[in-house]
């Protein structure tokens, strides 16, 4: 018939008891409406879901996180704290497969391996006329309402060699601070 569903609790020291997970086949169930919560990927491919926590906290967790804390029994808290990092492996493409079978823990260090290494960039640090030049793209680029920011971020990423977060940080103004505020706070 149908595959085997077996329900476990998601240990969180703020209380999810409306919440259980399959960790077999990587869902959750949302006892209050009796039934699996929809779990599409983002962009990045990353399964993320909003739940309630006991004390009226809402927040956002990664899929992958809420089913390895269900099946080590670890409170989910203690994963960011911890700096215990939840990993697709061995199928790293598949970041959208939170199946047991699918996730291992490990360090933050760990968690590269060389094909993940390989994705993340040079390690060159972009000069600052390169920056100048993401800057003034990003702003032609939003001028098309059309546009979606993270397919920005790709292609720039693709076209410098750098990794995503770097130019997510440029583009955000997190990193190279002087230059957004003085090009993109100013548009």
């Amino acid at each position: 018939m149908g595959e085997e569903v077996i329900l476990t609790p998601i240990p969180s020291e703020k209380g999810l008891s409306n919440y259980s997970a399959d960790t077999t086949n990587g869902k959750i169930w949302n006892k209050s409406e009796g039934r699996f919560l929809e779990l599409n990927p983002n962009s990045n491919g990353y399964v993320y879901t909003t739940v309630l926590h006991d004390n009226g906290e809402r927040k956002s967790y990664g899929v992958h996180r809420l089913v390895m804390a269900s099946y080590s029994g670890l409170p989910l808290e203690m994963f960011k704290r911890d700096g215990i990092e939840v990993d697709h492996y061995p199928n790293e493409g598949e970041k959208w497969n939170n199946r047991i079978d699918n996730l291992q823990m490990s360090d933050r260090k760990g968690q590269y391996r060389e094909s993940t290494r390989s994705k993340m960039g040079k390690g060159k640090r972009l000069k600052e006329n390169e920056v100048i030049d993401i800057l003034e793209r990003l702003g032609e680029w939003k001028a098309d309402k059309d546009n979606k920011i993270s397919d920005f971020i790709h292609l720039i990423a693709d076209e410098y060699g750098q990794g995503y977060r770097n130019i997510w940080n440029i583009v955000n103004g997190k990193s190279w601070k002087h230059l957004y505020d003085k090009m993109v706070n100013v548009a």
